[in-house]
Formats: structure tokens, C-alpha cells, sequence
């Protein structure tokens, strides 16, 4: 496995130093799995290309489990891990069916079809009716530029409608339908980016939402994981961040709390929430210096934040006893 599969993803320390009887290699490749199998597809929790067989799903399926069954593991100290590979082997199980079945797999793919193959598709529907009706009409056959460039407007006009109506994954579809109609219509680029830019954020705020249910249950592990799956949806999103950083903190988890906090703080220098969850893991960890100095930030940026108020207020009561 490429150590760059990895890039960015934060390990807790904790969980990689767990006493089990798996390799490090096999530990990391299992966190990281389930930190991110449930914003996948079927086809990247096999690790297939979209549209592949039934043959080759079943195929993926089978060397997976070999590797992630719990039963490849008779006798050994797994630990917190046995969990994690049950998880993973559902999850592996539930893709196995719906892709190893033609009945389920030929509506899933269309359901997932990626937007660069629908704008394919759609391009080629197009060019097909156009040189129908340039058979029927001797207008349209004589100047097939302006079916075509009427057909662009079209779609950049539906695209834009579904941008207000807030459905960002069919924009960008018609966007780069007609980018693929016409390469030149550098609006139709820029409106796909910007579609595909929301469409993401929208996944993100799902992601981010399910965590805070599974937070109001006391499943924090779950919650520190879809949210740790929202930041790598929308990257560009501090609050994400410092909300994974809130989720370890409260775990324990206090080196990925502190990871995440310094790096909401380095993207987001004026976000109070990110100084202020950082006071508290400094705090914890008996850096009161530095702890105070970033709880005094945030309240410089929002004098409204009572927990790093409160922070403070322990700290001095601390330090006059």
C-alpha cells in the first residue's frame, strides 16, 4: 500500500500503540478505513473502478476479506481492533451485494455515475439528436452550430436553476454537459467548479449533521469519524476542524485534539472556536502559559465564549492556591 494513501490523515497515537497482535502497517490501514468507508461508494470500499463487473466486485470482495475478516485473526490480541474489522467487514459485505448482483449493480452505477461520465453520455444523446433532426431539417443541417449553441444556453440556463433551487450535483452535470458540447464556453467551466465547490460543502454539512448525532448519543468515536470525514470533504472549512478537535478533546484523545486545533488556528487565524479549543488542550496538558495566551485570544476575537472565560477563571483559582 502507498504510503501517501495516508496524506493528510491524522493517526491518534493511542490507537496505533494499543497492545494487539496486528502489524503497524495493518493498524493504520484499518484506522484509516474506518475513519472514511462511510462517506465512500461501494466501488472505492472494494477498491474498483466505477462500472466494473459483477465479476470483479466478487473478486475484490474475496482477497478483502481474507485481509479484513475477523476469523483471519484465530487466537491473537485484537482488542479495540476486533470492532474496527467487524465494522469494516460489513461494510465490505453490504457493498459485495449490491455490486455482485446485476440486478442491484446496473442502477447503483447509474446512481453514481461520476459527473464527467453523465456530461459524456449526455454529450454524445446530444449529438445524436442533433444529427437526426439535421437529417429532417435542412436549416439545422446546413448550420449545426446553432442547434449546438443553442443547446449550451440551455443547459448553463438549467444549471443556474438548479443552482437556486439548490441542487448542486445536477448543475454541475448540465455545467459540464456543456462545457463538453463546447470546450470554449469557459462560463460553463467555471460554473461546474463552483457547483461541484457547493456540492461538496453539502456532503460535508450531512457528514457533519450525522456526527452531532452520534455525539447527543455518547458515540464519540463515531462522531470523531464522520466529522474527520466532513473536514476532508470541505477542506476549506476550519469549524469542521475545530468540531473534530472538540470531539477528541472530550475522547481524550488529546495529540489528534491538538493537531487538529494548531492547524483550524493556522487556517483560520481570526476563528475564536479554534484559539479556544486549543487553550483548553494546552491547558490539559500543562502548557498554562500558552494555554493562556490562546484563551485570551479568543476572547479578544469573541468575548462571548464563556468555556474559555471559565478556562481562565480555573487557571488564576489554580495558580493562587
Amino acid at each position: 500500500m502507498k504510503a501517501d494513501r495516508y496524506h493528510g490523515f491524522l493517526f491518534n497515537p493511542a490507537d496505533l500503540s494499543e497492545e494487539v497482535d496486528i502489524d503497524l502497517e495493518r493498524r493504520r490501514e484499518i484506522l484509516y478505513l474506518v475513519a472514511s468507508m462511510d462517506g465512500w461508494t461501494h466501488w472505492q470500499v472494494l477498491g474498483v473502478p466505477w462500472n466494473a463487473s459483477v465479476e470483479a466486485a466478487r473478486d475484490a470482495y474475496r482477497e478483502k476479506a481474507k485481509v479484513f475478516h475477523p476469523d483471519r485473526y484465530p487466537g491473537r490480541r485484537l482488542g479495540s481492533f476486533r470492532g474496527r474489522l467487524e465494522r469494516i467487514f460489513r461494510r465490505l459485505t453490504e457493498a459485495r451485494d449490491v455490486l455482485g448482483d446485476d440486478a442491484t449493480r446496473a442502477p447503483y452505477a447509474r446512481r453514481t455515475a461520476p459527473p464527467e461520465e453523465v456530461a459524456r453520455v449526455a454529450a454524445r444523446q446530444i449529438e445524436n439528436d442533433a444529427r437526426a433532426q439535421e437529417r429532417r431539417a435542412r436549416l439545422v443541417r446546413n448550420n449545426p452550430m446553432v442547434s449546438r449553441v443553442a443547446r449550451v444556453r440551455e443547459l448553463v440556463d438549467r444549471g443556474r436553476q438548479a443552482m437556486e433551487a439548490e441542487r448542486f450535483a445536477d448543475a454541475a452535470r448540465d455545467f459540464l454537459t456543456a462545457s463538453a458540447l463546447d470546450p470554449s464556453a469557459s462560463e460553463a467551466k467555471a460554473l461546474a467548479e463552483q457547483a461541484r465547490r457547493k456540492a461538496s460543502s453539502g456532503k460535508a454539512r450531512e457528514l457533519w449533521e450525522k456526527a452531532r448525532a452520534f455525539e447527543l448519543t455518547h458515540e464519540l468515536e463515531r462522531a470523531q469519524l464522520l466529522a474527520e470525514a466532513a473536514a476532508d470533504a470541505e477542506p476549506g472549512e476550519p469549524r469542521y476542524v475545530v468540531y473534530v478537535a472538540r470531539i477528541a478533546l472530550e475522547r481524550g484523545a488529546l495529540e489528534t485534539a491538538r493537531l487538529r486545533a494548531e492547524a483550524a488556528v493556522r487556517a483560520a487565524p481570526t476563528l475564536a472556536t479554534a484559539h479556544e479549543v486549543l487553550g483548553e488542550v494546552l491547558a490539559i496538558q500543562g502548557e498554562n502559559g500558552a494555554a493562556r495566551r490562546s484563551l485570551e485570544r479568543a476572547l479578544e476575537l469573541d468575548e462571548g465564549l464563556t468555556g474559555a472565560r471559565d478556562r481562565l477563571r480555573k487557571m488564576r483559582w489554580s495558580f493562587l492556591r
